[in-house]
C-alpha cells in the first residue's frame, strides 16, 4: 500500500468522526433533552378522565378475557406464582410498588406512597408511560374506557389489599 492512501483514509476517518461529533453537538444545543411541558398533540381517548362512571358499569367476566389477553403474557393472577412483572392478587387498594420479591422501576419506586385506587388503576392503565414516564412496563394502553373499567372490575375480584390472601394451590 502507498503511503498517500493511508494518508487519505486516515484523514477521512478524522474528518468523519469530526464532523460527526460537530454535528452531535449543534444537534444538542438546538433540541433539548427533556421533554415539552405540552404535547404537541394527544391521542383521542388517551387523556385522563374519571373512572368511577366508567367503573359502574365494569363487567368482572369481559374483565377477565382482557386480563388474559392484554395482562397474562406478563403476570399472575394467583398469589405466589411467579412471572416477568408482579402477580396481580390484591392490586386494588395495594401500596404502588409494593411486591418485595418484584424489582420495580424507579418511575414506579418514587410513587411507593401512594395506593392503587380505581382510579389511579384506569390512569396507568390509559397509558403506564405517561402516568409513570421511565416504567418498563411495555404495554401502549387501553384507550377504552369500557374496557379499563371492565379490566379493573376482574382484578377486584383477585381481592384487595386489606384482605388476607389466601395460600396459593397446590
Amino acid at each position: 500500500m502507498k503511503s498517500i492512501f493511508l494518508n487519505r483514509l486516515g484523514a477521512a476517518v478524522v474528518l468523519s468522526l469530526g464532523m460527526a461529533g460537530v454535528s452531535w453537538a449543534a444537534g444538542s444545543a438546538v433540541v433539548p433533552d427533556t421533554a415539552p411541558a405540552h404535547p404537541a398533540f394527544s391521542v383521542p381517548g388517551m387523556e385522563k378522565a374519571s373512572a368511577e362512571v366508567a367503573l359502574k358499569k365494569g363487567n368482572a367476566e369481559r374483565g377477565a378475557v382482557l386480563a388474559q389477553q392484554f395482562c397474562g403474557i406478563c403476570h399472575q393472577f394467583k398469589a405466589g406464582q411467579e412471572s416477568v412483572g408482579p402477580d396481580l392478587v390484591g392490586i386494588a387498594g395495594r401500596k404502588i410498588a409494593s411486591v418485595t420479591v418484584y424489582s420495580y422501576s424507579p418511575a414506579l419506586v418514587a410513587l411507593n406512597n401512594q395506593s392503587w385506587t380505581d382510579q389511579k388503576l384506569s390512569d396507568w392503565l390509559t397509558s403506564p408511560m405517561h402516568f409513570a414516564p421511565g416504567t418498563r412496563m411495555s404495554f401502549p394502553g387501553l384507550p377504552s374506557a369500557d374496557q379499563r373499567a371492565d379490566l379493573i372490575a376482574f382484578l377486584h375480584t383477585l381481592g384487595h389489599a386489606d384482605e388476607k390472601a389466601s395460600p396459593p394451590a397446590q
